[in-house]
């Protein structure tokens, strides 16, 4: 994401985009490739919701909840927002559901509502960037890819990618008119943000690694697999070249200018650096505001822009990463056009007025509101059926 566009030419002139790729097998080295270890994953986290939910602390023996207190930061930038009254609720659903001691059931309906919102964090911040195909399409890659099915990228160079393509086609009729190509990059970064999503998920909530520079660069080497930069008159950047490597190239969106590729190292150094103390001093004293810590982090990464390509979708993961272990939750960002267009809003007047992160944390704070009171209707067994608008595509932002 070129905060808060991603570079928009990457998803035009497809022809020949997959001319030096391969079908990827179950025995690559990418670290979430094994379905084994997929499977694992899943069983972690149910472990891992069954202990204690929000997972927050190291402390995992002590099984104490951290406070959730609010900073300073939050600013109102519509008028129908009382970013004080937003976090009461907040800490109020989050307190209810820290308190309540789940029995079996009601643990596989976290469980439930963190995939289901995974997957809507995924076609969401997909829209967000032009990338991925439709919601049916969406839905069906990431359930499999949970459930710990052997998935890889396509190419035109496997022998039955035109059964990739029918079973596409199935689902998504529209997508008949479109080049082959364009069909299977877009199916390949459904599967591959998936597969990187679920691994720092892993590696955060359950593990409770720290956010390193080389966790960093693992998801974002894991996210980019089998997705060449591909721009008009430009040569391909193949994924090797690219993924979980710190860009050598000048960017910029409109009148942004991302950090310098000199500077990029020390800068995600001290972001990852600052990002650890934090929460260590957190954790210590025992109250956090989940909503400030991710929003501030989310952003200080994406105006790094540490990476040529995939910035904006890692940078969503960071946000909900953090959130799924502090708050419990996953927001979807980005499904309808309205909210894309006010949230990429918001983040340009973060990167021009450098007034930091207050409007993006109340814009998370405001949705992080509605998926904790949607898990605790349905702890209570108050289901409220998710209505997706499944005509959104790529084209539509």
């Amino acid at each position: 994401m070129s905060s808060p566009i991603e570079m928009r030419g990457k998803r035009k002139s497809l022809a020949d985009a997959f001319d030096n790729l391969e079908l990827t097998s179950a025995s690559s080295s990418t670290p979430s490739s094994s379905p084994r270890k997929r499977t694992m994953m899943v069983q972690g986290l149910h472990n891992t919701i069954s202990k204690a939910w929000p997972s927050q602390s190291h402390r995992d023996t002590e099984n104490v909840p951290m406070t959730v207190r609010a900073d300073d930061i939050y600013r109102q930038y519509a008028y129908d927002q009382d970013p004080k009254k937003l976090f009461e609720k907040a800490t109020n659903w989050i307190t209810a559901i820290q308190t309540t001691a789940p029995d079996n059931a009601q643990k596989g309906i976290i469980a439930n509502e963190i995939e289901e919102t995974m997957v809507r964090a995924i076609f969401g911040s997909n829209m967000i960037e032009r990338a991925g195909l439709g919601w049916d399409i969406t839905v069906q890659l990431c359930k499999r890819i949970f459930a710990g099915e052997d998935i890889g990228v396509v190419s035109e160079r496997d022998t039955s990618y035109q059964l990739a393509l029918l079973d596409l086609y199935r689902q998504q009729p529209g997508l008949r008119d479109m080049p082959s190509q364009y069909i299977l990059r877009g199916r390949n970064e459904i599967v591959q943000h998936a597969k990187a999503f679920q691994y720092l998920i892993h590696a955060f909530v359950v593990e409770k690694q720290d956010i390193t520079e080389d966790l960093i660069k693992t998801t974002h080497k894991i996210l980019t697999k089998g997705v060449p930069i591909v721009e008009p008159d430009m040569p391909d950047v193949l994924p090797e070249k690219y993924g979980g490597v710190y860009r050598t190239v000048i960017v910029g969106a409109g009148t942004t200018n991302f950090t310098v590729p000199s500077f990029i190292p020390a800068q995600m150094k001290q972001m990852c650096d600052d990002l650890t103390q934090d929460i260590a001093t957190a954790e210590k004293q025992n109250t956090i505001d989940p909503f400030s810590i991710a929003s501030k982090y989310s952003l200080e990464f994406v105006s790094i822009h540490p990476f040529q390509d995939g910035n904006g979708r890692l940078c969503r993961m960071i946000l909900n990463t953090i959130l799924c272990r502090y708050a419990g939750i996953i927001i979807p960002i980005g499904e309808q056009g309205e909210e894309r267009t006010e949230y990429m809003g918001i983040k340009k007047r973060a990167s021009q007025d450098m007034e930091g992160h207050g409007e993006y944390a109340t814009f998370v704070l405001q949705r992080a509101v509605t998926r904790l009171r949607e898990m605790k209707k349905k702890l209570a067994g108050k289901h409220t059926k998710h209505t997706k608008g499944k005509a959104a595509n790529k084209t539509d932002n």
